[in-house]
């Protein structure tokens, strides 16, 4: 299987890209929430491509696992008010909703792990 053809792929790309541009044009946020927002965000595709590279079920299931707590973490990080004070509402809005969109992209995928 490709994984670079599947939607939760896709959407992990795309989210990682729309959040780094958004902190680019956002002021410095404050601590290291900005660092924690792209952190997470690029960590997911990688995550799921792992996944399906030379894997057993085992390890398949953890990445795929790894890459829904990334994206648990960005929907925190998201949420927070020192975020919300320094992105714009509807712009953490759109993010927030890209990232529940690709947490069950993530969950769907769980079916397509390799048997054992």
């Amino acid at each position: 299987m490709d994984v670079r053809e599947t939607p939760a792929w896709r959407k992990a790309i795309g989210l990682a890209h729309e959040v780094c541009a958004t902190l680019e044009d956002a002021a410095d946020l404050p601590g290291d929430s900005g660092q924690r927002l792209r952190r997470a965000a690029l960590a997911v595709p990688s995550l799921v491509a792992d996944a399906f590279l030379d894997t057993g079920p085992a390890d398949c299931r953890e990445r795929l696992s790894a890459a829904a707590a990334r994206v648990a973490e960005l929907r925190q990080l998201l949420r927070a008010p020192e975020t919300r004070l320094f992105v714009p509402g509807p712009e953490a809005d759109a993010l927030l909703a890209e990232a529940e969109s690709l947490a069950l992209e993530i969950r769907a995928l769980g079916g397509r792990c390799p048997e054992a």
